[in-house]
């Protein structure tokens, strides 16, 4: 039995060393203890495998976590460098890990600050990703415009967020400057052509019920050619002032020389040439011409546009413009009674 017992430990370690110190009389060792042996080697080679495997990973880790180390450490000595606010928080309890100086002064004036904006980045349906974003912040009745930049990272073993925000009031109060001078008729302050325009195409793409007024001011070259150009000026500007009259909601622009748009959302063409008539008696009444030798008088074009409109505002306008070149001939027509 011991020699048997003997011959099947040899028989093992040559299977699993794979060395051929096999014993030479196989049968007598039985056929199950062969299949172990076999098996014994099989799981041998998967435990190297593995460790080989778990050791490339171990190794794959402490250079990653070195790498994350090294960048935390780098980045925590570079944020002092940089103007906008620099922040790093824990993702899940909003802790601060780590501030630049910009940072620390808003949260000394704010000190739910993080919160705001992690509560605007979320509003906005921002992950932390890179995406630039642009938020209002609003303390204290002043509102703010920030641009923020969100980045998941990994902080001392700690899912963390990174947040990176500049104020851009200044340039976007310059931009909004900038805006208003391209959009706005120096003369008057009413929108310019470029914008009537621009929201004639926006209503007839949204398919919207609205009025366009083509409105022109009658015998503004003979004010300016008998009177003065600044009274010419004053004609435009005061013809201003009464279109302004107009509901609310409509956008009155001065397409240029004696020429206006009104475009009137929602309403009816009756009931804009109802106000039209009142602005023109106001405007011929108006104060300014208390002492003046000359009259005010403008004329009114109207289109009725719908929800089912196929026309292009460049048609429209112009159907607009020979229709109130029709009243223009009743008016000198009557003026010359």
């Amino acid at each position: 039995m011991g020699h048997t017992a003997d011959k099947m430990l040899a028989y093992i370690r040559g299977i699993v060393n794979e060395t051929d110190d096999t014993v030479s009389d196989i049968d007598d060792i039985p056929e199950d203890f062969r299949e172990l042996a076999e098996e014994l080697k099989t799981f041998g080679n998967y435990v190297v495998e593995t460790r080989e495997k778990y050791n490339e990973t171990l190794k794959g880790i402490q250079m990653h976590n070195a790498s994350i180390e090294q960048f935390n450490l780098l980045f925590s000595e570079l944020i002092h460098y940089i103007p906008q606010q620099i922040m790093v928080v824990e993702k899940e309890t909003l802790a601060i890990l780590l501030m630049n100086e910009t940072a620390i002064m808003e949260m000394h004036i704010n000190h739910e600050y993080i919160e705001t904006i992690t509560g605007l980045m979320e509003e906005h349906l921002v992950s932390a990703s890179g995406v630039e974003v642009e938020i209002d912040y609003t303390y204290e009745s002043v509102t703010r415009h920030l641009n923020v930049r969100a980045y998941e990272v990994e902080w001392d073993k700690k899912t963390a967020v990174i947040y990176a925000v500049l104020d851009i009031s200044d340039t976007k109060q310059e931009i909004m400057e900038l805006e208003v001078h391209a959009y706005h008729d120096s003369l008057t302050n009413l929108y310019n052509r470029a914008y009537g325009m621009k929201i004639l195409e926006e209503w007839i793409e949204e398919k919207k019920r609205f009025v366009l007024v083509f409105a022109d001011l009658d015998r503004l070259k003979y004010v300016n050619d008998e009177f003065g150009h600044n009274e010419g000026d004053m004609y435009i500007i005061n013809a201003a002032k009464h279109l302004l009259t107009f509901p609310e909601d409509a956008v009155i622009c001065r397409l240029g020389g004696d020429e206006y748009m009104a475009l009137i959302p929602d309403v009816g063409s009756k009931e804009v040439e109802e106000k039209s008539a009142a602005i023109y008696n106001s405007l011929s009444n108006d104060d300014y011409l208390s002492d003046k030798e000359y009259s005010y008088s403008i004329s009114f074009g109207y289109v009725a546009v719908d929800t089912d409109n196929e026309l292009s505002s460049s048609v429209i306008l112009n159907i607009a413009d020979e229709n109130m070149y029709e009243t223009k001939k009743a008016n000198k027509k009557a003026r010359l009674k």
